[in-house]
């Protein structure tokens, strides 16, 4: 089994080298490592030289098109039979390709893996982790619901018909994800939690704007007809969650309540899984 690491990289030289680093130390190797160089500007591309003789690293440059066309590019040029995903600013645990060739191995009729997340917070005082709660998926309500896929946890087979967005304006996952669910290609979870997801940083430091690019992409899905109303509905429920939990971990009541109230606003004739209803009730 030849697995391809693909990493997008933008003007990542601050974090680039720990991620690079945590593939480094994978008890099972990759086949290569393909790093997308989005047109940085920074010292990313002298921190990606200074791995060649470290990794079976492949360099690809191109100029800044975004997130979703990086990660595109890094599949275009992958070699390999699976695709393994990483953003430059998230680390992997060092079984994270073992587990993975394990269930690749074992499911085969499986087409695309993900795993839960530890939420990481590195800082002066010493890192804070947490895991965040990752459901299974077996219905599209499911992952609306409860929204559990990180791209960093991704593995998927290189035969999936499978382009992440490249439109900047929309996230590029949630509706590439929401198009495989109309097709029925259905994720598995792998349960182990093999990936640490850097909060406040990148586009988690802009909650509002990356909720927003998120409800634009989901509203594409719609209009194609990959969910329907009330799937939309759903979601928005969640993504309004999302914003009162994040500003409760902030500390900041008033955009707490602002958004909590929002959520049960829109949850009113929605059908809202109990499990979230609970979590909108008395965890913010």
């Amino acid at each position: 089994m030849k697995i391809s690491v693909i990493i997008p990289a933008y003007n990542a030289s601050e974090t680039l080298g720990e991620a690079l680093i945590s593939v480094e130390q994978q008890h099972v190797q990759p086949f290569e490592v393909v790093v997308v160089n989005d047109g940085s500007t920074d010292d990313t591309a002298d921190v990606i030289q200074s791995f060649m003789d470290r990794l079976p690293l492949v360099c690809v440059d191109q100029e800044n098109a975004g997130l979703g066309a990086a990660r595109n590019a890094g599949m275009h040029a992958a070699k390999g039979d699976t695709w393994a995903f990483l953003d430059a600013d998230d680390v992997w645990g060092t079984n994270k390709l073992a587990h993975a060739r394990d269930y690749l191995m074992r499911f085969l009729d499986v087409q695309w893996f993900y795993t839960p997340i530890f939420e990481w917070s590195p800082g002066d005082a010493g890192p804070r982790m947490r895991e965040r709660a990752c459901p299974k998926i077996r219905t599209v309500e499911d992952f609306l619901a409860f929204n559990p896929i990180v791209p960093s946890t991704v593995i998927m087979r290189s035969t999936v018909a499978f382009r992440w967005e490249e439109d900047r304006e929309l996230q590029e996952d949630a509706g590439a994800y929401l198009e495989l669910f109309s097709k029925g290609v259905m994720p598995m979870k792998i349960p182990h939690c093999t990936t640490k997801y850097r909060l406040d940083f990148g586009m988690t430091a802009d909650a509002e704007g990356h909720v927003d690019k998120v409800m634009r992409a989901v509203e594409k899905a719609r209009e194609l007809g990959h969910i329907n109303d009330a799937q939309f509905a759903l979601y928005e429920v969640r993504k309004a969650y999302e914003l009162a939990r994040t500003y409760k971990k902030r500390g900041d009541q008033a955009m707490q309540k602002h958004w909590k109230e929002e959520a049960l606003r829109k949850a009113e004739g929605v059908e809202v899984p109990a499990r979230l209803k609970w979590r909108l009730r008395f965890l913010i």
